[in-house]
């Protein structure tokens, strides 16, 4: 057979299965955990990446005379093939085949022949892990950076529209001073805003090539075009020392997720504010019902889970990075199997963050402010601080004027307290 020619199957089925790295009869227990959920994690979410990076491989060793050009179309259409596969649903990553990159390569062995044992020149299982987790951390750092802009135009639009409804303002978990709904909405916007330049900032560390670094010390026998392959990609730059791209590893993950760790813990914030002022007791705000749940014994419940929800990811996220950093924070240079472990963590980051900010751009267009609510607890107390300043505006230095007001509020809270005939023992507790 010509290795451009296809055909069903290459190999037995012991071959099939067999290790790119040549083991057999391994124990099924050492197997197991030593694979964890790595197959699963590349048939899910990192084949396109890794099919791209291998047509990229391609393209570079034909540039290079290492395959025909026919050799180099037939892969351009056996990658095709099994994206397409993938797509549909009908291309797995089994769990004896350990990750996406042998599933890969042996599926183009059995069709399409000798072709498919090349392709694995000049490159190892560690610079294709980098490549395609790279590919992934850029797309997931640019889909946030959108998610972010998009949530925060509309989250302006609707600051704008309740700008002028009053609100308490909050500290100590204590009314404070007068806001409005808009004001304190857009406090939130002006953060999601900070996002962007941060991943940005992010984009730039990770947009280099790490293809053709091999196991951390390149290839001294083969001229690869790195800077082609990076081009093919879309990378901006090739990561020039091969020994610095296996130390990137986790690290430049640990970096997208610092930059999204922003967006989480603003929105985890966010969704505190947002039980608060939905609870019965100050009923400031609501959302329509589709966005509440209920309770399987109370029949008048509308629960808030979403916000329960995104607090707890808040902490989960930063678990989940931590987790990476905590990884790497023990390890030297060189390729170390630890480091299988960061991938499942990031993967998991990078779906928190995009589902969270995908639902707050569906939630915070829909928010309601309970007007009349939100006027009636614009109560005396809130005020106390404006009252002070017009004593300092006066000419009153600011700690008498201080000290004034306080004694006037307390005062007058104490007079009503008594015409209310309410005791002094609850009078004091409530001051």
């Amino acid at each position: 057979f010509p290795s451009s020619a296809p055909r069903a199957c290459a190999c037995s089925p012991s071959d099939a299965m067999a290790k790119l790295w040549g083991g057999a009869g391994l124990h099924p227990l050492v197997e197991a955990y030593t694979v964890g959920e790595d197959y699963r994690i590349d048939s899910e979410y990192m084949l396109p990446y890794d099919l791209k990076a291998s047509e990229a491989h391609a393209h570079g060793l034909v540039k290079i005379g290492v395959l025909t050009a026919a050799e180099g179309q037939t892969l351009e259409k056996a990658l095709r093939e099994i994206g397409e596969l993938w797509r549909a649903g009908k291309f797995k990553v089994e769990p004896s085949q350990e990750d996406g990159h042998t599933a890969i390569e042996q599926y183009i062995t059995e069709k399409y022949g000798e072709v498919g044992k090349k392709i694995h020149t000049g490159r190892s299982r560690n610079d294709q892990s980098l490549t395609m987790i790279r590919l992934y951390a850029l797309d997931r750092v640019r889909e946030v950076r959108r998610l972010t802009t998009e949530l925060a135009e509309v989250a302006a639009a609707r600051a704008k529209a309740l700008e002028d409804i009053p609100m308490p303002g909050y500290t100590h978990m204590q009314r404070a001073m007068p806001a409005t709904v808009g004001r304190w909405l857009d406090a939130y916007v002006s953060g999601w805003k900070d996002v962007a330049p941060m991943l940005t900032a992010a984009e730039q560390v990770l947009n280099q090539n790490p293809l053709g670094s091999a196991a951390g010390f390149g290839i001294n026998g083969l001229k690869l075009d790195r800077a082609a392959t990076a081009e093919k990609m879309g990378f901006a730059k090739v990561q020039e020392n091969p020994m610095y791209c296996g130390l990137s590893r986790g690290m430049f993950e640990n970096v997208a997720l610092q930059a999204m760790s922003f967006a989480m813990v603003l929105s985890s914030r966010f969704a505190v504010d947002m039980m608060m002022f939905t609870q019965q007791e100050s009923a400031f705000l609501r959302l329509p019902d589709d966005f509440v749940t209920g309770s399987s014994i109370m029949p008048q419940k509308k629960n808030y889970d979403l916000f329960e929800i995104m607090r707890a990811n808040g902490k989960v996220f930063g678990s989940l990075q931590v987790q990476i950093q905590e990884t790497v924070v023990g390890l030297g240079s060189g390729y170390h199997r630890d480091l299988q472990c960061t991938k499942k963590a990031f993967v998991e980051a990078c779906e928190l963050c995009t589902s969270t900010l995908r639902l707050l751009k569906e939630a915070v267009p829909k928010l309601e402010a309970r007007e009349a609510n939100l006027r009636a607890a614009m109560t005396e107390d809130l005020f106390v601080t404006d009252e002070l300043y017009k004593k300092v505006a006066a000419g009153k230095p600011f700690r008498e004027a201080y000290a004034q007001a306080k004694a006037e509020f307390f005062e007058r809270q104490a007079a009503k307290e008594k015409a209310a005939g309410e005791p002094p023992a609850k009078a004091a507790r409530t001051s």
